[in-house]
């Protein structure tokens, strides 16, 4: 394996470590940047709820990862 990909592994599992948080920031960051500068939706909708939705994008990305998580795990008893 060539040093750039080893490179680009380490930052991807540094910064993120889950695919599905990576596109959950993704999705959340691109909603938010259109909502914000569309002008017909920046005032369509105040700032109060493109930030709810914002945040409710990423904890659904961390509550599906979590729930992934959880249900690889064998049950202890």
């Amino acid at each position: 394996m060539n040093p750039i990909v080893k490179a680009a592994k380490a930052t991807y599992n540094f910064f993120v470590g889950d695919a599905i948080i990576l596109a959950g920031v993704v999705v959340a960051f691109g909603l938010a940047t259109l909502l914000l500068n569309v002008p017909a939706l920046a005032q369509a909708i105040p700032q109060a709820v493109t930030a709810a939705i914002f945040i409710a994008l990423i904890v659904a990305g961390l509550a599906l990862t979590l729930g992934r998580e959880l249900r690889g795990r064998a049950r202890q008893r």
